[in-house]
């Protein structure tokens, strides 16, 4: 059998590719909803992978440079690359409805249970791009955020060393931003939102960059900035957990009351989702023999940071004001 090809071959977001679907796709109407569910969804690019891998190559060393004397040989130096590869995991689900429950309640009680699939996939989308771990026996599934970042100094800050953590200091935000090479977003716990409302109209904050743009993004959504980088924050409140909520132990240990923020490059060349085939949604009707409708949710997809400097995490931050 033929390995599958990819359909896209250039940087698309969720919302970008649902455009490209038929007005009437079932696939189309699913992909919307999704991106409506995540803000992180909708600013993470997507790339396509092969046999459901994508290699590339991020810079081991660079080559010395130099001035000569006269009459004497020119340097001769050359870097060198680290060659890496990142796979693609599958995803099947299915929606399956009773169907003497449609021929009660009608088409809707379908329509309402694809809805609730599209909020589930869209909040466990942005669940692993945070949490994923692919480490433990068995795992199906790509290395998030969190595992990726791991070297003190370089993708790793700690807020506070104090037991339980301390508020978010400024400072300690734009040494994280400076540890990001060309960094596009924030990603912030929901909980620490408030508290960002609360440093915009602070005076003695003045000056910080805590802002909020006039009016809305397309999914009618207000975007706060933070040194010019939108802050995201994942999903709004449902019955399943924060995306960041504040249950991590701070580095100098005390009760599992603190959170992490991460700055990261959502780009070509950064840090992006990686698939070998597109999300697509397949109305499979009756199926023989059962009383259920069908339909079925496919997509291979999984994680890369290409550039090594893409993201970097801050540890130890509580729900609190926060200070210069």
């Amino acid at each position: 059998m033929n390995p599958i090809t990819p359909t896209i071959s250039a940087p698309i977001t969720m919302a970008e590719y649902a455009q490209t679907l038929p007005q009437d796709s079932a696939t189309r109407v699913f992909v919307e909803n999704m991106v409506k569910v995540s803000d992180l969804m909708a600013a993470t690019p997507i790339l396509p992978a092969n046999q459901g891998k994508r290699a590339f190559t991020d810079i081991g060393s660079v080559p010395t440079v130099g001035f000569r004397n006269f009459n004497a040989q020119g340097n001769e130096s050359t870097g060198s690359f680290n060659l890496r590869e990142e796979d693609t995991f599958p995803i099947d689900e299915y929606v399956k409805v009773d169907r003497a429950l449609v021929g009660r309640l009608g088409e809707d009680h379908r329509h309402k249970q694809r809805e609730l699939k599209t909020i589930a996939l869209g909040q466990y989308f942005s669940q692993i791009l945070i949490k994923g771990d692919n480490s433990s026996p068995g795992a199906k599934q790509p290395n998030g955020l969190q595992v990726r970042c791991q070297s003190v100094g370089t993708n790793l800050l700690h807020n506070s060393v104090a037991a339980g953590g301390a508020a978010l200091s400024l400072a300690s935000l734009d040494q994280l931003y400076w540890l990001v090479n060309k960094p596009t977003h924030w990603i912030f716990p929901r909980g620490l939102m408030p508290f960002i409302d609360i440093a915009a109209r602070d005076a003695t904050l003045t000056g910080q960059s805590i802002v909020y743009d006039n009016g809305t993004d397309e999914l009618g959504r207000r975007i706060v900035r933070y040194k010019g980088l939108p802050i995201l924050f994942g999903y709004e409140p449902d019955d399943t957990p924060d995306l960041l909520p504040f249950t991590e132990v701070g580095v100098g240990g005390g009760q599992a009351l603190t959170a992490s923020v991460y700055c990261v490059s959502l780009r070509d060349g950064g840090l992006y989702v990686i698939e070998q085939t597109p999300l697509s949604v397949q109305d499979e009707g009756a199926i023989p023999g059962t009383p259920f409708l069908s339909d079925h949710i496919q997509w291979d997809w999984g994680i890369a940071r290409e550039h090594p400097r893409s993201v970097a995490r801050l540890t130890s931050v509580t729900a609190s004001t926060i200070v210069k």
